[in-house]
């Protein structure tokens, strides 16, 4: 039996097909609702208290028979969104996204789920409003809600997802910034680089995960999945519909983020190869004026016309000539 301290965290919903509905249920009576089909069990376990041998692994393992490596992923990050499909129950792993406004990243957190034939366990490590929402709906007696536990997981899928899309918009409205400062200002500064690398790497990294759970989703509408009735299926249809959009707004950032560096680095480019246009014709320029004044310069006794009383102003004017003339000619070329 659980003492008080260590069911903290837990939140347990028993709702009867009668319409009686109990919030304040003892883990010790779990095993009874399990034994009975009529209960619809709603269990949420916020925090990994002890890990998987504390005492919300224990539940797990020791009330609701849940095998050993699914306890193990319940309670370590860094995977990917999956399905594991056993006799009784499916396991579910799913990632909720949310914008941290003080770091300037998206933030995820690991959502495990077990559906059975009368329960859905949910176990994550901090209190998210997504799941509060479905808890609300189950205490407010929605009907499609509490009709089934694939329902119930619907629900929570459906409030997961909901959340993905004011976050893509608003990545959507960071990637347009970026654009604009990037191609406005004719030198980007380094933070305006920095945001846009770090933007495409957070894109990428939300990819991974939910092109997976496209995938887990589509598993679960699979007519093999006996857990999941054909009534429900239409639903999650909607869930992957979502995540597909998500997909291709992720795609879509990404792109452009691409496209606006790669006009960028043209930008760049140009900006450079103009430079080097420039210093390459004042070196043309000056090319025929240092060979003149270096053959002139040479330190021999006898140089032809270097006793001539004019020989220098000779020079000079031929100099200036061929100067001007480059300087002409390099200008109607437009290198200048």
């Amino acid at each position: 039996m659980m003492n008080r301290a260590q069911t903290e965290g837990i939140d347990l919903i028993v709702l009867d097909r009668s319409g009686e509905l109990r919030t304040e249920v003892d883990p010790a009576e779990l095993p009874n609702h399990l034994s009975n089909p009529r209960s619809l069990i709603w269990c949420d376990i916020t925090g990994a208290e002890g890990g998987q041998h504390g005492p919300h692994g224990r539940l797990l393992r020791e009330v609701f028979g849940f095998d050993e490596l699914t306890v193990e992923d319940c309670f370590t990050t860094n995977h990917l969104p999956k399905v594991d499909i056993y006799d009784d129950y499916l396991f579910v792993v799913f990632f909720s996204f949310h914008l941290s406004e003080k770091r300037q990243r998206v933030e995820t957190v690991e959502v495990d789920m077990y559906v059975g034939e009368n329960y859905v366990v949910c176990i994550h490590h901090r209190p998210l409003r997504e799941l509060e929402r479905v808890r609300r709906r189950l205490l407010s007696h929605d009907e499609f809600v509490s009709a089934s536990p694939a329902n119930v997981a619907y629900t929570v899928f459906d409030a997961i997802v909901d959340e993905y899309l004011p976050i893509m918009n608003r990545l959507s409205a960071r990637v347009d910034g970026i654009e604009d400062e990037l191609l406005a200002a004719g030198d980007a500064t380094d933070a305006v680089l920095d945001s846009l690398f770090h933007l495409k790497h957070e894109l990428s990294a939300l990819r991974r995960l939910a092109v997976p759970s496209r995938d887990v989703v589509g598993i679960l509408m699979r007519p093999t999945i006996g857990l999941i009735p054909e009534e429900s299926r239409m639903y999650y249809d909607d869930v992957r519909d979502h995540l597909v959009r998500v997909i291709d707004m992720i795609d879509a950032m990404r792109d452009y983020l691409s496209g606006s560096l790669d006009i960028y680095t043209t930008q760049q480019t140009q900006r450079i190869n103009r430079s080097m246009q420039r210093l390459t014709a004042i070196a043309t320029i000056f090319l025929p004026l240092t060979f003149i004044t270096g053959i002139y310069g040479m330190n021999f006794s006898y140089i032809p016309e270097s006793n001539w009383r004019y020989g220098f102003y000779a020079i000079l004017a031929l100099s200036t000539f061929l100067a001007v003339g480059m300087i002409v000619y390099l200008w109607r070329k437009k290198m200048i």
